[in-house]
């Protein structure tokens, strides 16, 4: 999200509703993970869809809140339309007016609000973090601990009490390690959505973990230069 925060109050209005936009989407990830382990993950008007309600609102009066202090409005808009609609609180309209959706599509619906927070930590690490490469770094370790969850959460949803070798979620964990290191587990996914997870969760580790490889090897190459131009010639 850009900021556009051209005086000191604005930056400290934006980055403190980037803070509690990050808050509300742990809240979100909190009641979510709740609902899966409790088996609750296809019972329709759950307590998370009243908890999304409340966060999605936020996040709709945050981003028209940005949009009244944005230096360029239409700018603004423009750049982050996207976050209006991962603010729509989907799991309760499609109760509220009884859309006829299977209770799988429903549950993956859940996911799109939180991603709306990602945006927000995304921000609020350019604000702290001066380094470019460092901030980098922690976004895209954000984002692979993300993805890495939530594709546990619907493995276990989806698995948990139709594959025999999901009995509990720290075989999803183990599923997940060894996936997401392109190992192989021995769990194999016998729903369409645990093998889509499946792939996705292999793809995100072989295109992240190289991201992670770069990073500290030209870390390790800066302070093995640092150290160099430190000790005088021999």
């Amino acid at each position: 999200m850009t900021t556009h925060a051209g005086t000191p109050w604005k930056h400290k209005t934006i980055q403190l509703l980037n803070i509690f936009g990050v808050l509300a989407s742990v809240l979100l990830i909190v009641s979510i993970s709740v609902e899966a382990f409790s088996n609750a993950a296809f019972v329709g008007d759950s307590i998370y869809d009243q908890i999304q309600f409340g966060v999605c609102i936020y996040f709709l009066l945050d981003f028209l809140l940005q949009f009244i202090i944005a230096h360029n409005r239409l700018r603004f808009f423009g750049r982050n339309f996207v976050l209006i609609v991962l603010s729509i609180p989907y799991a309760f309209l499609l109760n509220y007016f009884s859309v006829d959706l299977s209770s799988e599509a429903f549950y993956v619906i859940h996911f799109l609000p939180i991603i709306r927070g990602g945006f927000a930590l995304a921000i609020l690490v350019k604000m702290a973090v001066n380094s470019f490469i460092s901030g980098l770094l922690i976004i895209y370790l954000a984002i692979f601990i993300a993805i890495a969850y939530f594709q546990t959460l619907i493995f276990f949803a989806f698995e948990s009490g139709v594959n025999p070798l999901v009995k509990s979620y720290p075989d999803v964990l183990w599923w997940a390690s060894m996936t997401v290191t392109t190992v192989g587990s021995n769990i194999i996914p016998v729903t369409a959505v645990g093998k889509i997870c499946t792939a996705v969760l292999a793809v995100v580790g072989m295109t992240t973990f190289p991201i992670f490889t770069a990073y500290i090897t030209a870390l390790v190459h800066g302070i093995n230069e640092r150290q160099k131009a430190k000790t005088p010639p021999g």
